[in-house]
C-alpha cells in the first residue's frame, strides 16, 4: 500500500535554523524538497571533510594479512588525531611510489651500464675525456666520428645502448642514435633509494593495519561528517528572508500530527497542502505481511512504484516465487537455500527479517516445485516421485503427469503468461471504472486480444487448434480498442495512436510468447545436470573415479546454481517489471521516501 503524503511548508526563526533542522531530523519524517539548488561554501566544506574522512576510512584494512602476526597497537588519541597522521602516512606512501615510479624507470633504463657515476662522468669532462651514452633502435647501426671508441652494453626497452668514449674539446658526434640524459645520481644510489622507498611503503603499510583498532574512532568522525553534510545540504536549500527561513517537503500523512505538535511546541509556521500534479512526490510503500518480503527485493533491485501508480506488491511476490521456483526447479538446490536462509539467520538475528522470509519462500517453494516434477540433481529416483505412491489422489497424479511432458509444459507458462497479462488488464479496468473513465472499454478490449494471442500462441508453437470464436473476439477487442483507447477529447492530439495499435497488438502477442523463457531457461538446468550425470556415470566403478566424479558434479552443481539465479535476476524480474508493468501501466518511477535523518548507531 503506497502511504498518502502531504506536502509541508515550515517556517522557523532564521536564528533557530539550526536547531529546526535537528529537530525535523531527529523525528526522520520530512523528504526535503530544495527550495533552491543547494550549494554555498558551508556545504562545500562538508563535502570536503567528509570526503578527507572517508578516504581515511577507507585506507584502514578490513583485516591483517596472514602473515601479519603481531598484536595492534591500541592507538591512543581522538578520531581526529588518528585521521590526521593516516592522512599524514598517506602522503608518505605516495611520495614513496613516486619514487620508486621515477626510480625504477632510471634504472630500467640504464640497466644495461651496470654501473656508473654521473659525478665521475662530468669530472672526466673537465680534463677533455668524453663519455656518453646513447640508445639506438632496432636495426639502425651506430654511427661515430673517426677517433671515437664506441661499445656496446646490451638491450633495455627502448633499444640497444652503447656507450661512447672520445678526446678533444667536445663529444664526438654521433649518428644513428639518441643521447641518453644521465640521472642526477649514481645506479648505485638510485638501488638504495628504490630500497628506502619500498620499506616506507612497507612502514606505512604495516602502521596502517595498526590503526584497525581505532577504527571505530574514526567512523564515529564519519558519522558526524555525514550528519553535518546533511544538515548543510537541507540548509543551503532554505529560503531565507526577513529574518525567517522556510523549508518545504512532503510528510507521510499518519505522521502529520508529530509534526504539528512540533510546530506548536517549537513556535513553527506550518502550511499543509496536498501535492500538485507537478510535484515529485516520494513513494512510501507500507508492507503488510504478506508482502513484507517484497521490501527485500524492491531495495535489492532498486525500484519502486510512482506515487500515484499502483503497489503490485502482492502479486509480483506471487507470480515472482512461482517464476522462481520454475526456473530453478531442482528440489535439492531448494533444500539448500532453504539451510542456508536458516543459517544467516542463525548468525544475524538482528537483521531486517524481510530477505530472511523472502529466500525461505523462494526455497520452499524451489523444493515443491522439485518434487512435483520429480527433480533431484538432475536425477529422477523412483522412490522420491510422488506420482508412484498410492497415498497421491489420481487427479493431482494425472495434473502431475501432465505437467512433465515438454509440451503440456510449454503450454502451462503460455496459461501463466496470459494469466498475468489478464490480472494486470482487470486491475487496470478497476482503477478505470473508479475514475469514471470510458477508457475501461479499452481494457475489455486489451483482455480479448491477449486472450487470442494466447490462442495463437498455442497454435503457432504447439500446433492445438484455434476456438471456433477466436476471430470474433479479436474484432471485439480491436474495436474497442480503436473506440476507447484514447479519450474523445484527447484523440486530436494523440491521433497516432490509432495507426500504433497494429505494432500494440504485435508486441502484445510477443509478451504472452515470452513467457515461454520459463520452460526453457528451467529446462536448459535440467539438462547441464542430466548430461554430466550422464557422463561421468562411468566413473563411479571405482574409488578415485567416484571422488573424481562427486568433485566434478560439485562444481558443475555449483555452477549451475550461479546460472539459475542469474536467469532468475533476468527473467522472473523482467516478466514482473517489463511485460506486466507494460499492461498494467506500471512505469517504476517512484523515488522511495527518504527522510531528513541523521545516520543510527553514533
Amino acid at each position: 500500500m503506497i502511504t498518502p503524503m502531504k506536502k509541508l511548508t515550515v517556517i522557523c526563526l532564521e536564528s533557530s535554523k539550526k536547531e529546526t533542522l535537528n529537530t525535523l531530523s531527529a523525528m526522520e519524517v520530512l523528504h526535503v524538497l530544495p527550495l533552491k539548488t543547494p550549494g554555498g561554501d558551508e556545504l562545500n566544506r562538508a563535502k570536503r571533510e567528509l570526503s578527507h574522512i572517508q578516504k581515511a576510512l577507507d585506507s584502514i584494512p578490513e583485516k591483517a594479512p596472514k602473515h601479519k602476526n603481531k598484536v595492534f597497537e591500541n592507538i591512543a588519541g581522538e578520531g581526529r588525531e588518528v585521521i590526521t597522521e593516516i592522512h599524514s602516512l598517506l602522503k608518505r606512501r605516495k611520495e614513496a611510489y613516486s619514487v620508486i615510479s621515477s626510480v625504477s624507470y632510471e634504472l630500467n633504463r640504464f640497466q644495461p651500464f651496470n654501473e656508473f657515476s654521473p659525478v665521475q662522468i662530468a669530472l672526466l669532462d673537465s680534463h677533455g675525456i668524453f663519455v656518453r651514452l646513447y640508445e639506438a633502435e632496432k636495426g639502425k647501426k651506430i654511427e661515430a666520428e673517426s677517433g671515437a671508441v664506441v661499445k656496446y652494453f646490451g638491450k633495455n626497452a627502448n633499444g640497444h645502448c652503447y656507450a661512447v668514449f672520445s678526446r678533444g674539446e667536445a663529444p664526438a658526434k654521433v649518428s644513428n642514435a639518441h643521447e641518453m640524459t644521465l640521472p642526477p645520481e649514481s645506479l648505485r644510489e638510485l638501488r638504495v633509494q628504490l630500497k628506502n622507498a619500498n620499506e616506507e611503503i612497507a612502514y606505512c603499510e604495516s602502521r596502517l593495519q595498526d590503526f584497525m583498532a581505532a577504527k571505530g574512532e574514526v567512523k564515529k568522525e564519519w558519522i558526524q561528517a555525514a550528519d553535518d553534510l546533511i544538515l548543510s545540504e537541507a540548509s543551503s536549500g532554505m529560503i531565507e528572508g526577513a529574518s525567517v527561513s522556510m523549508i518545504q517537503g512532503f510528510c507521510p500523512e499518519p505522521r502529520l500530527e508529530e509534526i504539528r505538535a512540533a510546530a506548536q511546541k517549537f513556535g513553527w509556521g506550518l502550511k499543509v497542502e496536498d501535492p500538485s500534479d507537478g510535484d515529485m512526490v516520494p513513494t512510501l510503500l507500507k508492507y503488510r505481511k504478506i508482502s513484507k518480503p517484497m521490501q527485500f527485493l524492491y531495495d535489492l533491485i532498486g525500484i519502486a512504484p510512482g506515487y500515484k501508480e499502483v503497489d503490485v506488491s502482492v502479486s509480483f511476490l506471487l507470480f515472482f516465487t512461482l517464476f522462481f521456483a520454475m526456473i530453478v526447479g531442482d528440489a535439492v538446490y531448494g533444500v539448500l537455500f532453504l539451510a542456508l536462509t536458516l543459517l544467516a539467520r542463525k548468525k544475524w538475528p538482528k537483521a531486517d527479517s524481510s530477505g530472511f522470509l523472502f529466500m525461505g519462500i523462494m526455497s520452499v517453494a524451489t523444493i515443491i516445485w522439485g518434487i512435483m516434477s520429480a527433480n533431484y540433481l538432475g536425477f529422477s529416483p523412483a522412490v522420491l516421485d510422488i506420482t508412484t505412491y498410492t497415498v497421491v489422489p489420481e487427479g493431482i497424479r494425472k495434473a502431475l503427469l501432465w505437467l512433465r511432458d515438454s509440451d503440456n509444459t510449454k503450454l502451462f507458462c503460455f496459461s501463466i503468461g496470459v494469466t498475468h497479462l489478464t490480472v494486470a488488464h482487470i486491475w487496470n479496468l478497476i482503477l478505470k471504472i473508479k475514475e469514471k473513465s470510458l477508457t475501461a472499454l479499452a481494457q475489455i478490449g486489451w483482455l480479448c486480444t491477449t486472450w487470442v494471442m494466447f490462442f495463437m500462441a498455442g497454435f503457432m508453437v504447439l500446433g492445438r487448434a484455434l476456438p471456433s470464436f477466436t476471430l470474433q473476439l479479436f474484432l471485439v477487442g480491436v474495436a474497442l480498442l480503436l473506440l476507447f483507447r484514447v479519450p474523445f477529447r484527447e484523440l486530436k492530439e494523440n491521433w497516432i495512436s490509432i495507426p500504433m495499435l497494429v505494432l500494440d497488438l504485435v508486441t502484445n502477442f510477443v509478451d504472452v510468447i515470452s513467457y515461454i523463457r520459463l520452460f526453457a531457461v528451467g529446462m536448459s538446468g535440467l539438462a547441464i545436470a542430466q548430461a554430466f550425470n550422464s557422463i561421468l556415470a562411468p566413473l563411479f566403478g571405482s574409488i578415485p573415479g567416484t571422488l573424481a566424479a562427486v568433485l566434478i558434479l560439485f562444481m558443475v552443481h555449483a555452477l549451475n546454481v550461479a546460472l539459475c539465479l542469474m536467469g532468475v535476476a533476468v527473467h522472473a524480474v523482467r516478466l514482473n517489471t517489463l511485460e506486466f508493468s507494460n499492461h498494467i501501466e506500471l512505469q517504476w518511477s517512484g523515488q522511495a521516501f527518504s527522510p531528513l535523518a541523521k545516520h543510527k548507531g553514533r
